[in-house]
């Protein structure tokens, strides 16, 4: 049955809604126009105010730039007067009389003081060399001879500006005429300034960075320009002429005013000043920049546009928020009033679909127990439904002094066929188990599906250790039958671990733990077993963790040292490197084995720290290392996979080399086939630039991993060094002779030395020189031994002692003898590294 639905409001019933709206819109138009005219207004006013303010401002600089520009003239103009007096009282234009004038004048714009005769003739000058031609000079004879012949007038002249091209300067000559006491016209005297020293008139105004000030003759060139700041391309601009329609040139115009002005050098506009003066033809003006006088204005403009915006968006806002209440009230009104007249048709449909939602809801808690309870892919049990019922178990297992065992199961090498066929295939592979899981166990046991690839079945009434491995091997029949998977035949293993109520544990969490400890025992011991949890697991377990802490500290306190091996060459004995190898010397336990503590560090993470600490503490040995007392030195140091795929090594070793000055051809970095294999393109990145830095890369254990020629040939290394596993039983006839033979002969076609670890014996160590070994490396030569005793050890080793292996050079290799260090420092094209033969020629024979 459907429920009925309301109908559309009456069309009546909107008219107040419409009024309502109505009025909220306009009210909003109103306040929104009275904001905004009130900004614009006010901006407006203020607009004005800075106006006014900058046209006072550019008045007054204008009336001050007049009246110190006319003192400065009349001074010069005195200057010029006392000049032509002491010229006219003597007999005749006597030379040399100027020097005594100039000494006596203290003007910086001083340039020059020049007389001329009737004829135009220089007379004298305070210039030197004189220049009977200068051009300002000669334009003022010119001027004066005209007037003079005129009608007689004596009167100041101010010239056009003059550059000096030979020297790039400006000159302003100022001029009277030397007229005698009857009028007779006898010549000129002179007074040449600069132009830019008149910027001292006006340095204290306050202008601004982009204002000018700029004095222009009657006869529109300007004569002087100053700018508060260094503005070569304004100060150019002296001697140019200015348009003639400016105010300041219209005579109809105030002879003071202000006015607005764009300049015709950048096209700015300027509040224009202007000033002519009232004895002299000039016009001061003074031009202040809108951009600055304006500057403060546009900040409060964009403060007032932006607190008018914000203030419009409130309103907006608000007024939005009223119609949208006013609607949603309108509609809530008009709804409820159809809903009370559909209330009573509805009731019946509600019922009907509460009876339905109910049912909905039970289904729906039935599924949520399920996904809280249960795993979805197999359909067992979750941790939380085991660790539930194995609670109540217990409880009642505690009550009735009854047992029951716990079986944690991990299938062996899941990941491998995960990674392998794919996460589909792993799936099926867990379904598969889980059934067959179910199929091995009594019914009255539970199995659950703890998460990944880890099962647990509860074992309840079994009492002995029979029943228990009885079942274990049921489990292990059951899953080790043969399993199809995309097309594949597998066949998968089990390792089991077992822990015991009471006996291991009271409670499911000790109880997990301990079985959980007894499955890693099991895969320890060869996967597809089963273990019985012991008290050994647990201290084991602790032990672990205790080191594990121990480590983190020794790291941070720096516990560590290194000790030093020597390596020989085998075909002259002498010795061409050491190997570095960490010791830990715990201040509690003593030494700690690097076999107990270097895995746990690799699992750790905490491998790369370490491996850095020793990387650096070799460097530091060979910065600090007495070559010219001890011979050279090579150190080789083991890195670990993470080091090496972690893609920074090299640019770690390279900082090191840097740091302590080290040759790199000194420096020999030991790696392993798995390091390399791991992640092959970004070991063999890393090895490159090792390489490429000069420092010589060895491949570590060789033989005990994948052995691979492949991978030998691509990687770009120096050195390959067989592991002790098969130079302990190395001899004619033996398997591992004839391996030792065959990567010796690898090695030698490859152009790549090879040492041999582990030599123990003289007879170990002349097999090894038939072979053609490059160098030997074991307690035949010496044990690893700290750095001080490493030092002794190579000035005092005398050939009487054991190990003496120079005898070994005469032994004939296939037809020749061998001499030299055959091998050593040799790249794959075959050539010798000078580095590498620096650091390993000239070595002390020790044996």
């Amino acid at each position: 049955m459907e429920m009925h639905t309301m109908s559309g409001p009456h069309p009546r019933a909107a008219a107040p809604l419409r009024s309502l709206l109505s009025l909220v819109v306009a009210f909003t138009a109103f306040v929104l126009g009275a904001v905004w005219l009130t900004a614009v207004a006010q901006l407006s006013h203020d607009r004005h105010l800075t106006e006014m303010a900058a046209r006072q401002q550019a008045a007054d600089i204008a009336r001050a730039v007049d009246a110190r520009l006319t003192e400065r003239i009349a001074r010069i103009d005195q200057a010029l007067l006392s000049i032509r007096r002491e010229l006219l009282s003597s007999p005749d234009l006597a030379p040399n009389l100027l020097a005594k004038i100039a000494n006596g004048m203290n003007d910086v714009a001083l340039m020059q003081i020049a007389v001329l005769d009737g004829k135009g003739r220089l007379v004298d000058t305070t210039l030197f060399p004189p220049n009977a031609e200068e051009p300002g000079s000669q334009d003022a004879y010119r001027w004066h001879q005209s007037w003079a012949a005129t009608d007689g007038d004596d009167r100041l002249r101010i010239g056009k500006p003059i550059l000096d091209p030979s020297t790039g300067e400006w000159s302003l000559h100022l001029s009277r005429s030397l007229l005698t006491q009857d009028g007779r016209f006898q010549g000129v005297v002179t007074i040449a300034v600069n132009p830019l020293a008149f910027s001292r008139l006006a340095k204290d105004l306050p202008i601004g960075n982009e204002g000018v000030i700029t004095v222009v003759g009657r006869d529109r060139i300007i004569r002087m320009i100053h700018t508060a700041a260094n503005d070569p391309v304004r100060r150019e601009q002296i001697g140019r002429e200015l348009p003639a329609d400016r105010a300041q040139f219209d005579n109809t115009r105030p002879e003071a005013d202000v006015v607005r002005m764009t300049s015709s050098i950048d096209g700015r506009p300027f509040i224009t000043a202007y000033r002519r003066a009232a004895i002299q033809p000039l016009v001061s003006m003074v031009l202040l920049s809108e951009e600055e006088l304006y500057a403060h204005l546009t900040e409060r403009t964009s403060f007032l546009f932006a607190a008018a915006t914000l203030v419009s968006v409130i309103i907006l806002l608000f007024a939005a928020g009223l119609v949208g209440l006013s609607v949603r009230q309108h509609r809530t009104s008009v709804a409820l009033a159809s809903a009370n007249s559909l209330l009573r048709d509805n009731e019946r449909v509600l019922e009907a679909r509460v009876a339905e939602r109910t049912m909905a809801l039970e289904n729906a808690v039935r599924r949520t127990h399920d996904l809280a309870y249960r795993d979805p892919l197999t359909n067992l049990p979750n941790r939380t439904a085991f660790v539930e019922a194995t609670t109540r178990i217990l409880d009642r297992a505690a009550a009735d002094a009854s047992s029951l065992m716990i079986l944690f199961l991990d299938i062996d090498l899941f990941k491998v066929i995960n990674d392998t066929l794919g996460h589909p295939a792993g799936d099926q592979l867990l379904v598969a188990v889980a059934q067959r899981l179910k199929g091995a166990v009594r019914p009255t046991d539970m199995v659950a599906r703890l998460g990944g690839d880890e099962f647990v079945v509860l074992a309840d009434g079994v009492t002995g250790g029979k029943d228990t491995a009885h079942l274990a091997d049921r489990i292990r029949i059951a899953l080790g039958a043969p399993l199809v998977l995309n097309g594949r035949v597998l066949t998968t293993g089990v390792s089991i671990g077992v822990a015991r109520f009471p006996v291991d544990g009271r409670d499911t969490s000790s109880l997990l733990k301990h079985a959980d400890m007894a499955m890693y025992a099991a895969k320890a011991a060869g996967r597809n077993t089963m273990r019985m949890f012991t008290s050994d697991m647990a201290q084991a377990a602790d032990r672990r963790l205790d080191l594990e802490l121990a480590l983190r500290r020794a790291i941070e306190r720096s516990e560590f040292s290194l000790v030093y091996q020597p390596k020989l060459a085998l075909a002259t004995g002498q010795l061409c490197g050491v190997e570095a190898l960490v010791r830990w010397n715990h201040p509690e336990r003593g030494l700690i084995s690097p076999g107990e503590f270097i895995p746990l560090a690799e699992e750790t993470g905490l491998i790369e720290p370490l491996g850095q600490w020793v990387l650096a503490e070799a460097c530091r040995v060979l910065a600090s290392w007495d070559a010219d007392h001890l011979g050279p030195l090579t150190i080789a140091v083991n890195v670990a996979a993470a080091q090496v795929n972690r893609g920074d090594l090299a640019t770690v070793a390279e900082g090191l080399v840097r740091q302590y000055h080290i040759d790199p051809g000194c420096l020999e970095i030991e790696v392993t086939e798995t390091a390399v294999i791991a992640d092959h393109d970004r070991a063999q990145a890393t090895l490159n630039r090792l390489r490429s830095l000069g420092i010589a890369v060895a491949l570590d254990d060789f033989g005990t991993g994948y052995s691979s020629l492949i991978y030998l040939r691509r990687l770009d290394i120096d050195t390959v060094k067989i592991d002790r596993s098969f130079v302990q039983q190395a001899r004619d006839g033996t398997r591992d002779g004839d391996i030792v033979r065959m990567i010796i002969e690898a090695a030698r076609t490859l152009k790549l030395s090879v040492v041999a670890e582990g030599v123990e014996t003289a007879e170990q160590a002349a097999f090894l020189q038939e072979l053609g070994c490059d160098m030997i490396q074991g307690y035949l030569v010496g044990r690893p031994m700290p750095l001080e005793q490493l030092k002794t050890w190579i000035l005092g080793r005398q050939p009487s002692e054991p190990c003496r292996l120079a005898k070994l050079v005469l032994v004939p290799v296939q037809g020749r003898q061998l001499s030299g260090v055959e091998g050593i420092g040799r790249t794959t094209s075959g050539q010798s590294e000078p580095s590498r033969e620096k650091c390993c020629q000239n070595s002390p024979v020790i044996s």
